[in-house]
C-alpha cells in the first residue's frame, strides 16, 4: 500500500452532527414570512404551515429521491421555487435568493463542531497531509462553504465538493474522482473517513480509497460492505493513518474555504 498522503472526510456525521433544531427552523420562517408579506402584500399561511409546505415539503422530496436510489442531486433553489409557487408566491429571483438563505440558516444555527474534531484537523494538517470534504447535500454550496468557515472548518481543507455543485452524490464514482482532482492526490495514497457504509465506504473503495467508518455521531445498521478501520471518534484517526504509514512532510497550508 502507498504511503497516505491525503485524506477526505464526509461532512454530516462525520466532522459535525448534521440537523437543525425545531426553534432555529421556526426562526428562520418567522423572517421569510415577515420578507414575503413585505414583498408580495399578500396574506402568508401561518409558520408552521409554511414551514410544513417548503421547508418539510423540500425534506420529503429529497428523502424520496433516496428511496429511489437517485444519484442526480435535486437542484435546490428550482425546487425551493416550485415550492413557494406551490403556496401561491412566484416572487423575483432575488427574494427566491434570500429567502433560500433564510432557510439555509435553520442549519447554520444548529449546528456546532466539537473541539476534538478541529483538533484533529489541526493535528493533521501540521502533520502535512492534503484535506478535503466531500458531502451529499441539496443545500446550496456557496451557503456550504459560508458555514464552514463560521465553524472554523475551512482553514484545514485544501477542496470542498457538494453533490449540489456536481449534480451527483456519493457513491457515484464521479463525485470522488472530482474530490481527488481538486484536492491533489491519487486514490492508492487518499484515504477516506464517513460514517455511511454505502455512500461512504463503498463508494470511496470502488474508486481505490482506503476507508475509515466513524461512529462518532451515528450507527448505521450493518450491510456487507466493511472499513478498513472502524472508530469510535474522530481522536482515533491520526493513529490509524500512522498504521497506515501516513507520515507526509508538512507542505503548504491550504486555502482557506477549499474550492
Amino acid at each position: 500500500m502507498e504511503p497516505v498522503r491525503a485524506v477526505l472526510f464526509d461532512y454530516g456525521h462525520t466532522l459535525v452532527d448534521f440537523h437543525r433544531t425545531e426553534e432555529a427552523l421556526r426562526a428562520a420562517y418567522e423572517q421569510i414570512r415577515a420578507r414575503i408579506e413585505a414583498v408580495a402584500y399578500m396574506e402568508v399561511p401561518e409558520i408552521l404551515d409554511l414551514i410544513d409546505r417548503v421547508a418539510l415539503g423540500l425534506d420529503r422530496l429529497v428523502a424520496e429521491s433516496y428511496a429511489e436510489g437517485r444519484m442526480e442531486e435535486i437542484d435546490h433553489a428550482a425546487a425551493f421555487g416550485e415550492a413557494l409557487a406551490g403556496v401561491g408566491f412566484d416572487l423575483p429571483a432575488d427574494v427566491v435568493d434570500h429567502l433560500i438563505a433564510l432557510d439555509h440558516s435553520a442549519f447554520s444555527n444548529s449546528i456546532t463542531v466539537e473541539p476534538e474534531v478541529l483538533s484533529v484537523l489541526e493535528r493533521l494538517n501540521r502533520a502535512g497531509y492534503r484535506m478535503g470534504l466531500v458531502s451529499n447535500v441539496s443545500l446550496l454550496p456557496h451557503l456550504m462553504r459560508a458555514d464552514l468557515q463560521a465553524l472554523g472548518i475551512s482553514p484545514f481543507l485544501h477542496a470542498t465538493v457538494f453533490s449540489s455543485e456536481v449534480k451527483v452524490r456519493k457513491p457515484d464514482a464521479r463525485i470522488f474522482s472530482e474530490a481527488l482532482l481538486r484536492v491533489g492526490a491519487t486514490a492508492p495514497e487518499t484515504v477516506f473517513v464517513g460514517d455511511r457504509l454505502i455512500d461512504d465506504v463503498s463508494g470511496a473503495r470502488a474508486v481505490g480509497m482506503r476507508t475509515v467508518q466513524t461512529l462518532q455521531f451515528r450507527r448505521e445498521q450493518e450491510t456487507d460492505a466493511r472499513a478498513d478501520a472502524v472508530i469510535e471518534h474522530l481522536g482515533e484517526l491520526p493513529a490509524v493513518l500512522s498504521r497506515w504509514g501516513g507520515h507526509p512532510a508538512v507542505g503548504s497550508p491550504p486555502d482557506p474555504g477549499g474550492a
